[in-house]
């Protein structure tokens, strides 16, 4: 019995010492090449995307999302998305059935405030920009789709070859269409003093309120403003 386990113990030794010097000899070969061994069982990291960034969603830099549902306030030119008050554009631009795309999906571009009034009750996703106090956006996207150049072009009720200057009959016309269906223009001044050129309007409303519009030379209305 013990002469066995003898033999058992030199045999057992004798193979391990083979098995040593042949992991010596392999990985002292230069020349000699090892089989990739196979794991089983065992998943690699996913595969990233590259370049990181790319594709239909990438943000618009300078812009921030804001979803929610939209809806209109009084006036025309009043919308509002989570509480915040959304600037679609000026009412006169908003008035004049401008058409920049089709933000309601409906595969026809209709103007401006048709698109919005189709949205209206509907959740809406739109790229702003936030005022200081966060409580007020200008809007750049609706839907994925472009209201104005996010790059600082001029927005699309900004004319940059609009260099010609309206005549009192149009200036006088655009400031009615600002304030609301009914009014009546009352007074019409050319402006130039203090650096700023221009016009401004009286105009007196169908509730008999009056307001004072603002307007550039080319006849496009940059403010209103009730008069007290």
């Amino acid at each position: 019995m013990m002469r066995r386990r003898t033999t058992f113990l030199v045999t057992f030794a004798a193979a391990l010492s083979a098995l040593a010097m042949g992991g010596y000899v392999l990985l002292g070969d230069p020349e000699r090449t090892v089989d990739t061994i196979r794991l089983e069982g065992f998943t690699g990291a996913p595969t990233l995307r590259s370049p990181v960034g790319e594709g239909p969603s990438r943000p618009v830099d300078g812009l921030e999302q804001l979803v929610g549902g939209l809806r209109s306030g009084e006036a025309v030119e009043d919308w509002y998305v989570a509480g915040v008050g959304v600037d679609f554009g000026p009412r006169a631009w908003l008035l004049t059935d401008a058409i920049v795309g089709d933000f309601d999906g409906d595969g026809v571009a209709d103007p401006v405030l048709e698109e919005l009034r189709a949205l209206e009750g509907a959740e809406v996703t739109l790229g702003v920009r936030y005022d200081s106090d966060r409580d007020e956006a200008g809007v750049f996207t609706i839907n994925g789709s472009t209201l104005r150049d996010t790059d600082g072009g001029p927005a699309p009720w900004e004319d940059p070859g609009a260099s010609r200057e309206a005549d009192r009959a149009e200036v006088a016309l655009a400031a009615e269409e600002a304030v609301g269906e009914g009014a009546r223009a009352t007074d019409t001044e050319r402006v130039d003093e203090d650096g700023r050129r221009g016009w401004q309007v009286r105009v007196r409303g169908s509730d008999g309120q009056e307001y004072h519009v603002i307007l550039d030379l080319s006849g496009v209305v940059v403010d209103v403003r009730a008069n007290d």
